[in-house]
């Protein structure tokens, strides 16, 4: 990756396939974590982490920043805050902005050719080369490369010491003992006598203090007593409750994948598939018209270990790890880690897909969908099947080959699922 950037005030870091650009109110600590962990984990998702961990896990505090990172020969970038971006690819340019997002901008661009940077403004012209490290910059702009996808199998250098004044080491062979501080001289012409010590001042004798005399007790008659304290409720956020209120369950064990819907007239007739008839139809291999159907033994069906992937209409694709969520501005309350969701922004020029759209969730050897509530709604094609309406806030199981279809012409497909 060629990198040239702009002397600024951020703080810049650059290694092989990977810009990460932080405010200058930023913990040193922070800065050096990232330079530590980015070489072995080169995503997006450790910059996040990282951050939300100084954050306290909570996104309305994060700083403002912008993270891209090559992903073979495509860019993975997010942008927080009054930052902006520029990605080239073979047919386009796009620009990229996060101010005025609830967490950030994230967008997947395929066949990215160049990254370029703003993080504040300068008059500076000059254009310094760095190929890795830490600086201080305004912005930066990068040619991308193929082997930016290959892994990084050690530390660029050392950990930076950022925020404090280097301590110098101490030279060969000596040991450095004790400092102590220097006895005052005084001129001998004004030399200090020593203070008398001061008379002791004569203490009067104690004077025994009356005892107490014990306050009658109260006398309670048949009453009872309420209680003072008083239980607060949280307070409720109705855009939050709008969007998670019936998607964001606790830790404990989750809750039995509702039924796949399947109509004639496009709506619920009340069949229901379970996740274990799921299982036995995608091990059952296909009967012949003249020979009996063979029932599968489900309790001893082989589980997939593949986790599939989604590819959108966009040309995105993303591995089902863990928790997908898609929309114009996605945003999630999960805090970070490897439970952090992954947050796909696509476009919508007539504003049919809402800000937060559709969960895609991976449910042990199943894969659910969720519409968030949504204004428009989120339709499911099924081959052989007419298409299905997702009802808001409900979990419905999806299979290999089906599509949601989220209007504005952006469609989700699922591939090699378990």
């Amino acid at each position: 990756m060629q990198t040239i950037y702009r002397p600024g005030q951020w703080y810049l870091i650059v290694i092989p396939g990977a810009l990460v650009a932080l405010p200058p109110d930023v913990p040193g600590d922070v800065v050096a974590r990232l330079w530590e962990r980015m070489p072995e984990e080169r995503t997006l998702a450790t910059v996040v982490d990282v951050l939300t961990t100084h954050a306290g896990g909570s996104f309305t505090t994060l700083p403002s920043f912008v993270a891209a990172v090559a992903e073979g020969a495509d860019v993975r970038i997010a942008l927080r805050g009054g930052v902006s971006a520029w990605v080239t690819t073979a047919t386009e340019s796009v620009e990229l902005s996060g101010a005025e997002v609830t967490t950030w901008n994230e967008r997947f661009l395929g066949g990215a050719t160049s990254v370029e940077i703003t993080v504040e403004p300068t008059e500076a012209a000059d254009a310094l080369p760095v190929q890795s490290g830490i600086v201080r910059a305004a912005g930066a702009s990068a040619e991308l490369e193929p082997s930016d996808a290959e892994p990084l199998t050690a530390a660029l250098g050392p950990v930076p010491v950022v925020g404090s004044e280097p301590v110098s080491a101490p030279e060969p062979g000596v040991v450095p003992g004790p400092v102590t501080a220097p006895e005052p001289v005084l001129p001998p012409e004004r030399a200090v006598e020593p203070e008398p010590a001061p008379e002791p001042v004569p203490v009067p004798e104690a004077v025994p203090a009356p005892e107490p005399v014990p306050a009658p007790l109260p006398v309670i008659e048949d009453t009872s007593l309420s209680p003072t304290e008083v239980t607060l409720a949280p307070p409720v956020d109705d855009d939050f409750d709008q969007l998670w209120g019936a998607t964001v369950h606790s830790a404990g064990a989750p809750p039995a994948p509702p039924v796949v819907p399947i109509v004639t007239e496009g709506d619920h007739d009340g069949s229901t598939v379970s996740a274990a008839d799921l299982r036995a139809l995608r091990q059952q291999p296909p009967a012949a018209n003249d020979a009996p159907t063979e029932v599968l033994d489900v309790a001893s069906a082989p589980v997939a270990a593949s986790v599939g992937r989604i590819r959108l209409s966009t040309g995105q694709v993303t591995s089902l790890d863990r928790t997908v969520i898609i929309g114009r501005r996605p945003r999630s309350t999960r805090a970070s880690g490897a439970n952090l969701p992954h947050l796909i922004a696509v476009e919508s020029p007539q504003q049919d897909i809402s800000r937060s759209h559709l969960e895609v969730r991976p449910e042990g050897d199943t894969v659910v969908v969720i519409d968030l509530h949504t204004t428009n709604g989120s339709t499911l094609l099924r081959p052989g099947a007419d298409p299905v309406r997702l009802h808001p806030g409900e979990q419905t199981l999806v299979l290999s080959g089906d599509v949601v279809d989220l209007g504005d012409g952006v469609t989700v497909a699922f591939e090699d699922l378990p």
